[in-house]
């Protein structure tokens, strides 16, 4: 942290993502000093409302006060901390915080947990111009967000941004309205929200080519309403967590069948009406793939295509035009 005329300065970084704030305050002497973030965050967020009084010595010891509140924290040389610069690059895009909190929110969820395929664990940020998309797979499901390019952007670019990055983003933005700019180079990515600045490394490696995963022409389709099926599949899936997780959807004469059964537990059942196009459908899925993705779509009623128990599955719907999610089927043995 650094005291620098009327402002102060926090830094933070792990040398893959860092994070700057810039908080107005009234300063009495300038100076710096690194201190252990935990331990901070933890004693201000404990604090009293109300004022806080913060003083460096030449031995690295912060002092903190509020009201009766006492404490030091021992710190090291700011000096030796890693500094973390500003990126500029010719590729700079220029998005309202709603559209961006809309593109992460929608995707995030189907980023990979897997280290093993590192360049998974990221979403795919691109534009070409006219659209921008934001795409997450960990090969079982595939979540895929676009809109129409109305914000100001230097160049066409392509990244791979980290989950954990993308996830920081989320929180900063809050219920933000404000102008976010995003610099990407060939290594970094930058977002530029309000007073604080994120900087994070790019994933290196080849992003999956999603198009060819997205079914066409699929002769199944149900209209389901989106908030039954969401707490369909949420009760079912109390039964089916010993079990892979796995629920069993069989639909038949406008009539869908939830189910799901596993020799500790039991059995679950449930049925919704729908509207039905083409034939039977019999297919099993991950219970947890679409229990995610439900809650960040928008409209009342999803469509569901099919085409057969071993091929995946589109998920649309009428208020979510540019958003599509694919969800591999699970066999039903």
């Amino acid at each position: 942290m650094e005291a620098q005329q009327d402002r102060l300065v926090l830094t933070t970084t792990d040398l893959e993502l860092g994070m700057t704030c810039v908080i107005p305050v009234d300063i009495m002497a300038p100076g710096k000093v690194t201190v252990p973030q935990r331990i901070f965050q933890d004693v201000v967020g404990n604090l009293p409302d109300g004022e806080i009084t913060l003083r460096a010595d030449e031995r690295n010891l912060l002092a903190l006060s509020s009201r009766k509140s006492n404490y030091t924290i021992h710190g090291l040389p700011a000096d030796e901390y890693p500094a973390i610069a500003a990126v500029t690059s010719e590729m700079t895009l220029s998005l309202s915080a709603p559209v961006l909190r809309e593109l992460i929110r929608k995707v995030l969820f189907a980023a990979s947990h897997d280290e093993a395929r590192q360049v998974l664990t990221g979403c795919l940020f691109q534009h070409d111009g006219h659209r921008i998309t934001m795409v997450a797979t960990d090969t079982h499901r595939l979540a895929i967000r676009q809109m129409p390019l109305t914000a100001s952007a230097t160049s066409p670019f392509q990244a791979i941004l980290p989950a954990r990055a993308l996830q920081e983003v989320l929180r900063v933005l809050g219920g933000s309205d404000d102008e976010v700019t995003i610099v990407i180079t060939d290594r970094q990515a930058q977002f530029e929200i309000g007073r604080t600045r994120i900087l994070t490394r790019l994933i290196e490696g080849q992003f999956p080519a999603y198009e060819r995963v997205i079914p066409q022409g699929q002769e199944k389709r149900l209209s389901i309403n989106r908030q039954a099926f969401y707490e369909a599949i949420r009760r079912a899936s109390i039964v089916a967590k010993s079990e892979s997780n796995k629920i069993i959807l069989r639909c038949q004469d406008g009539v869908l069948a939830i189910s799901a059964e596993t020799g500790d537990v039991g059995k679950a059942y449930e049925e919704l009406p729908v509207q039905q196009e083409g034939d039977a459908v019999e297919i099993a899925f991950n219970a947890e793939y679409l229990q995610e993705a439900l809650p960040v779509m928008e409209s009342d009623v999803i469509a569901l295509a099919l085409s057969g128990p071993l091929n995946p599955g589109l998920i649309t719907g009428s208020d979510d035009p540019d958003y599509r999610y694919v969800a591999m089927p699970m066999q039903i043995l």
